[in-house]
């Protein structure tokens, strides 16, 4: 087969630290058909990097690139932009060079460098995910006719783990005593990424023991660890060289462990022969061996996924299927658009199964062999009669349509993700009395399946992920794709925002998820153990809040809570811009702490004793803050931000929270005094004495004071008289 030359490129760097600054040249070469007028090259790369935005004027300032060539046709000149949706997902962003006047010749070079030289400016932000083969996709149109090739032997940037930043343990959820686990020991940069520059020895407290752990490149595990008397329990962890500590999640150790333990899992997320980074083997084994999850999935957008992909898929969901170790369940992404559906998880029980795709768009739209199901109708009919077959709607760039969900498949809602927090989801459910469960997952493009961090915030909308990937609880019988699977059908599952928050709820012997009917108004048992101190525990019947925990502790006195959240819109540009200030008028600011932002860029400044601002944004999450301040009945305050303005009294919130409606969906400001919370366990017995007649969903959100939020699945409980 004959091999056509468009050129090549070489590159002067071959590895850098995520999130670092770094100077680069790719030096382009043409090739055999040489550039006329109107010709382009273009520099893409993946959406989901979230490297410095290119720019080509100022050296002092961030993202700076500079594209010269050195011609023979001395006439030729080029013109360089930068532009966000030049090519194709998930090559949108490029650089574009275009040939204006004259022409390039063979062996012509043309260079494009990133960030300024030491000494004559600003550097350019490498992104804050690790990848191993980081391309720079060259792209060439000699002839101008808008049709791109790539070129052979692409210019790659291996991007690798940082520094430390952060000590973390993963411990399990639930032991007995005497039961032998391991202590999985992370150093985490400041991105989230294992820090592999690190090694060096932690010291290791588990109930008054203390054990020397060898970490290397980031990660080390303690083997063989017992706990020999009940009780909460949680690994702490020193470097004492850098007095850098940190601790595990919390573990419940018992006699003996209950019939239903708890497992933890991230069901979704994607690779590079989608949307993502890295490679299928790399993904599996992250969520694995590094974020420690107990189940796994992928999920491709079904658009994307080539034969070739899916027979890989079905390899890898066998090779890293460990009963009792580590389960992996095939699947993918049904991604119709939202009037056919919407996006919906697919799940199967068994392996090598058939993909039915919404289109064939992006692998070849009239290569379709009549497989694909473009209305999500057709694909229930497709699955009719089968119960190995479980979807979960969730919301991505597209929304699940609720319109369409089929329960003979559908069992739960993923109410949280990288995308952000989706309580209006559950919100939906009920309003057409369906009985779904609750999960979260990551959603994952960076290869940390488990372990997702937020990436940074673009101006092109389609890379940032504002919030932390988040988790599936679920309590099973045992670690085999048999109990997981009839967990999740059975709802016994629940959702965080990424943290191993142990949440328990039951009524009598029923436990989250369940149905029954009672005589007698519900008493509803919550028991929670947070990985930080327990800010609020809202028992709710539907879409009301019949219990919280916060408004039954003391107030602290001379501090007041302000906190906002929701999205814009449930479609793609979801994220709420929230930048503003709060002005006191007959009060004096002491001090201001923030919580809950996901943004390095992002928080809260004291301007003065009068003046708080912020730069913020949500997507469903919340931001907030604690004020400290001299203040009696008659101090206003006044909210200012893009979506809502108002003032209130002080006098006011002695009546108890006041929230403003902003729009959007569940955008809203809470005011509040703000309550004591120094208990990471909390447990809750509630009697329900306000009970109607027919079906009650209840169900329990956590807040941590960071602001990370876990949600348990509704128990549908029917009183009857």
């Amino acid at each position: 087969m004959y091999s056509y030359n468009l050129g090549s490129a070489n590159i002067d760097i071959s590895e850098v630290v995520a999130g670092s600054l770094a100077t680069f040249t790719i030096e382009y070469t043409v090739g055999d058909y040489g550039f006329d007028d109107g010709g382009e090259i273009l520099i893409a790369r993946r959406d989901v990097s979230d490297s410095d935005i290119p720019q080509l004027v100022d050296q002092y300032k961030t993202g700076y690139v500079k594209v010269y060539c050195d011609p023979k046709d001395k006439m030729t000149k080029i013109k360089a932009d930068y532009m966000p949706l030049r090519y194709v997902r998930p090559w949108r962003s490029a650089i574009s060079i275009r040939i204006t006047d004259g022409s390039l010749t063979k062996d012509d070079k043309v260079y494009i460098q990133f960030g300024a030289k030491d000494g004559e400016g600003y550097g350019f932000r490498m992104q804050t995910f690790k990848e191993n083969e980081h391309i720079l996709m060259v792209l060439v149109d000699c002839a101008g006719t808008g049709e791109f090739y790539e070129i052979d032997n692409q210019p790659t940037i291996k991007v690798t783990g940082g520094y430390i930043n952060e000590l973390d343990a993963v411990v399990p959820s639930t032991v007995s005593v005497g039961q032998k686990f391991d202590v999985t020991i992370r150093v985490l940069d400041s991105w989230g990424n294992i820090a592999e520059k690190y090694s060096s020895p932690i010291v290791m407290t588990l109930a008054g023991n203390e054990k020397i752990v060898e970490v290397k490149n980031g990660l080390g595990v303690a083997e063989n660890i017992s706990i020999v008397t009940e009780g909460n329990y949680c690994v702490e962890l020193t470097d004492e060289k850098r007095g850098i500590t940190g601790s595990s999640n919390p573990m419940i150790c018992r006699v003996e462990n209950e019939s239903n333990k708890l497992f933890w899992g991230d069901m979704h997320g994607q690779t590079k022969e989608t949307v993502g980074t890295g490679t299928q083997e790399s993904y599996f084994t992250f969520g694995r061996d590094c974020a420690k999850m107990d189940f796994c999935a992928w999920q491709g957008n079904d658009f994307q996924v080539t034969d070739e992909t899916w027979a890989n898929v079905c390899k890898n969901i066998k090779k890293f299927h460990e009963p009792g170790k580590f389960v992996t369940f095939l699947g993918y992404e049904w991604s119709g658009n939202t009037p056919n559906g919407g996006d919906y998880n697919i799940y199967f029980r068994n392996d090598d199964e058939k993909i039915f795709r919404s289109s064939h768009w992006q692998i070849d739209l009239l290569s379709n062999d009549g497989t694909d199901r473009s209305v999500l109708s057709d694909l229930w009919e497709q699955f009719k009669g089968r119960n190995d077959v479980i979807a979960v709607p969730h919301v991505g760039g597209r929304y699940a349509n609720l319109d369409m969900c089929n329960t003979d498949f559908v069992s739960v809602l993923e109410i949280h993700s990288h995308h952000g927090t989706f309580e209006w989801m559950m919100e939906d459910a009920f309003a057409r009395n369906l009985k779904l469960g609750v999960i979260a997952a990551s959603d994952d493009h960076t290869c940390r399946p488990g372990l997702s961090y937020p990436t940074r915030t673009t101006s092109r909308g389609f890379v940032s992920f504002d919030g932390y990937g988040g988790y599936t609880g679920l309590y099973a019988k045992k670690l085999t794709r048999e109990a997981i699977w009839e967990a999740i059908k059975s709802r016994h599952t629940y959702g965080t925002t990424g943290k191993r928050i142990i949440l328990d709820v039951k009524c009598g012997e029923h436990i989250m998820g369940d149905m029954f009917a009672t005589d007698a108004p519900p008493i509803i048992n919550v028991n929670v153990a947070g990985t930080e101190e327990i800010r609020d525990v809202e028992i709710k019947r539907g879409n009301s809040t019949i219990y919280s925990y916060e408004q039954e502790q003391p107030i602290i006195p001379g501090r007041i809570k302000v906190q906002w959240s929701g999205v814009r819109v449930k479609s793609r540009s979801k994220k709420t811009v929230w930048d503003g200030n709060l002005v006191v008028d007959g009060g004096s600011i002491k001090d201001v702490q923030q919580f809950a932002f996901d943004q390095p860029d992002e928080g809260v400044t004291l301007i003065s004793n009068q003046i708080i601002s912020w730069k913020s944004s949500t997507s469903g999450d919340i931001d907030g803050m604690e004020i400290d301040m001299d203040f009696d009945d008659n101090t206003k305050l006044m909210f200012n931000s893009p979506n809502v303005s108002f003032s209130i009294l002080a006098a006011e919130l002695k009546d108890g929270p006041i929230t403003k409606a902003a729009g959007g969906i569940n955008q809203k400001v809470t005011i509040s005094l703000a309550h004591e919370c120094f208990e990471k366990s909390v447990e809750i017995n509630f009697e329900d004495k306000d009970v109607e007649v027919g079906t009650n969903p209840y169900w329990v959100k956590v807040t941590q004071s960071d602001g990370n939020l876990a949600w348990s699945s509704p128990m549908y409980i029917d009183y009857v008289k």
